[in-house]
Order: structure tokens, then sequence, then C-alpha cells
């Protein structure tokens, strides 16, 4: 009975210790803007474009962050409020970039 507890102990202290790692990582994301600005950055470089649509920022997020489609929501909601991004209803473009729209 002795070593039963102390394997049901340890196993909690295994998943207490999970749960604190995610939360710490999430809450470091959120806080970190530097990060955040690289991470848009090399999304934006990697689509060779001024303006890309919301779900290719989504997805640059969760490959290079590693974060679920939640997470990169929140995410770019940070990024609109630290002026990093401006949204023209489905795009978005980089704060204060000029766009050049080719129309035939």
């Amino acid at each position: 009975m002795y070593s039963s507890v102390i394997i049901t102990v340890i196993v909690f202290a295994i998943g207490f210790g999970l749960v604190l790692y995610k939360y710490l990582h999430r809450r470091g994301l959120h806080e970190n803007v530097e990060q955040l600005k690289k991470v848009i950055d090399m999304t934006f470089q990697e689509a060779e474009k001024p303006v890309i649509s919301q779900n290719r920022l989504i997805k640059g997020l969760k490959h290079h962050l590693g974060i679920n489609e939640k997470m990169a929501l929140k995410l770019i909601g940070k990024a609109r409020h630290e002026n990093l991004i401006e949204v023209e209803t489905t795009d978005l473009k980089k704060f204060g970039k000029i766009e050049y729209r080719k129309t035939f």
C-alpha cells in the first residue's frame, strides 16, 4: 500500500508540473511582443507578399510557435493591439507598409 501511494503522488506531481508548464508557456507567448513580431515577419517573408490571409498567418503562428488555433487567434488580436498588423476585410498586412495590388 505504501508504494501505491508514492506512485499516485508522483503521477499527480508530474501532471501538475505539465499543467503549470503549459500555463507559463502560453502566458509567456502572450507577453513577448518581440518574439511575436519576429514570427509575423517570418510568415510574411515566407509568403513573399505584403498582404496575406488570416488563415495563412494562423498557420504560420501554429507552425513556428507550436500552439493551437485558439491561441493563434489571441496572438493575432495582440498583434493588432500592438500595431504589428492591420486588418483589411479578410487580409492582413504589416502595419505601415505600402500595399501594391495588380489588377488585370
